[in-house]
């Protein structure tokens, strides 16, 4: 998911809940912000938990490698990530080793993370495939193999840990398994990002990226609600005039958010936010709702196009 349609999706939920709690809007959003603020920190926490790891990992392969119990390919596994070139760059990032980290750290897993969180490596392998072991289990030879290693390695044991999972969706009120799914991508474009040659300045991922996605976020929500009754002014007339209040709230806010796209983000396509919305309401609304929502859109951009009311910038509308 882009981070853009996780922007969206936030913007929805806070638009429902302002709704249902009828609380002042400006609340909600500082709610909203702070809530993406908290993505950041589990982003930034899951990059020192594979800090935590190798570690871990450090510790098993010192006190494993004279054990005769251990056999050679395990001790392999252990020292690809004991001694991986990918982790040592990020351990040196000025960012990661300034961030207030263990404070979300502590707050997102638990303290006792040998016991909860760091379970067995060779137990885990157990659960592999048998093709998925043989790569675990051979030594890396090379930055990229390492890199790949460990890409493969956080796919398989982090991203799926039902631990890590629970964790985190204590911790988020809100749309923790989302916002889990959203930091786990942030934190593998971050290793694909790193090469042999990356400084320990290198940045780390911003989601707010030269404050345009904050920007945006913020304007969709405040427009949504500012231009509330012109955008329903328009779906009644386009759904021939069908009562608002049978709508459900849902969809409702979901096309004034599109409305609201179309007349006020000059830089988006229309054709980009109809796709985006529509996928949305799939995630969110029952399956007839999403003919309901195209069908409306479809009809208002046509209408606003007409009108010349919709202005955007680019080669063309679509």
């Amino acid at each position: 998911m882009s981070i853009r349609r996780h922007f969206r999706i936030k913007s929805l939920q806070f638009l429902y809940a302002q709704y249902l709690s009828k609380i002042d809007s400006k609340k909600v959003e500082k709610n909203m912000l702070d809530s993406i603020e908290g993505l950041h920190n589990l982003y930034v926490s899951l990059l020192y938990f594979i800090l935590e790891i190798r570690k871990k990992a450090f510790f098993l392969y010192k006190t494993n490698t004279s054990s005769k119990k251990n056999k050679e390919k395990d001790i392999h596994f252990m020292k690809n990530l004991a001694y991986n070139s990918v982790i040592v760059i990020l351990s040196k990032n000025k960012y990661l080793m300034k961030y207030p980290i263990k404070k979300f750290f502590k707050k997102i897993f638990f303290e006792k993370k040998d016991e909860y969180i760091f379970i067995s490596f060779l137990q885990k392998m157990q659960k592999l495939s048998s093709t998925h072991q043989k790569f675990y289990q051979k030594p890396c030879n090379s930055f990229e193999e390492e890199k790949k290693f460990l890409i493969r390695y956080y796919e398989d044991f982090i991203i799926t840990d039902e631990k890590i999972i629970e964790c985190v969706e204590d911790f988020y009120i809100i749309n923790g398994q989302e916002d889990l799914n959203i930091a786990h991508t942030m934190v593998c474009n971050t290793l694909k990002f790193i090469k042999h040659s990356t400084t320990s300045d290198f940045k780390l991922y911003n989601i707010y990226k030269n404050d345009e996605n904050k920007k945006f976020l913020i304007n969709l929500y405040r427009n949504t609600i500012f231009h509330r009754d012109e955008f329903n002014h328009l779906i009644s007339n386009t759904s021939n005039n069908w009562d608002i209040n049978r709508i459900a709230k849902i969809d409702l806010i979901i096309l004034q958010m599109a409305i609201c796209e179309f007349l006020y983000f000059p830089n988006i396509p229309p054709k980009a936010t109809i796709n985006e919305y529509i996928e949305i309401t799939k995630i969110f609304c029952m399956e007839k709702s999403k003919i309901f929502v195209n069908g409306i859109l479809d009809h208002i951009f046509k209408l606003l196009n007409k009108q010349n009311k919709i202005v955007k910038m680019g080669k063309g509308l679509m």
